[in-house]
């Protein structure tokens, strides 16, 4: 009898481990399909100092109103990376001019990179951690606190606020409902995943 409930216990956790197992995966799987359709826009700022900080602020605001409105006419991701990869000497040109203009004693380096993003919630959406393509515009040293945000599906630029509502249809695409719990997934991907 002891030996059957024994038995009938570790029966239950196996099951129950199988289930867990098989349910981060097909998480992860879909925490994978977010992240290919996602452009990012990051941007370290030069220092922590205020003037700094500011200058990264404005520089934002410039790349967004020059760039943005190009780039929320594209409909796929593809399209977007494509497009923003042509563009990248222009926006490199156009940020250090703009630095240049604002009495900026250093330049930007601008590039297309797959990087490390940690969960990051945006309005109404929270992005699971991974890897993403982002247009990163490193100001001087780059070793300031970065802004980020979303460039593709826009929800950086001024005329997100109507475009961002669609954001979980375009993440969600082929019908899969995305529901995440993250802390768990962060946790897990530390212990068995190396980058």
């Amino acid at each position: 009898m002891k030996h059957t409930v024994i038995m009938d216990i570790l029966m239950a956790a196996g099951l129950a481990i199988s289930l867990l197992l098989g349910g981060l995966k097909a998480f992860a799987a879909d925490c994978e399909s977010v992240q290919d359709k996602v452009l990012r826009l990051h941007i370290p700022a030069n220092s922590n100092s205020a003037e700094d900080q500011q200058m990264k602020l404005r520089l934002r605001d410039h790349i967004l109103t020059e760039y943005g409105t190009e780039l929320a006419a594209e409909t796929d991701i593809t399209a977007a990376k494509q497009q923003i990869e042509a563009l990248l000497p222009e926006i490199e040109a156009d940020c250090c001019a703009f630095l240049a203009e604002q009495g900026a004693d250093y330049s930007a380096t601008v590039q297309l990179v797959d990087m490390y993003f940690s969960t990051r919630t945006y309005e109404n959406v929270t992005l699971p951690a991974g890897n993403y393509t982002a247009l990163r515009i490193t100001l001087g040293s780059g070793e300031g606190r970065n802004w980020w945000c979303v460039m593709f599906p826009p929800l950086c630029i001024p005329a997100a606020a109507e475009v961002s509502e669609e954001l979980p249809d375009v993440l969600a695409a082929e019908g899969t409902e995305i529901e995440f719990k993250f802390a768990l997934y962060e946790f897990l991907k530390k212990l068995f995943c190396k980058d």
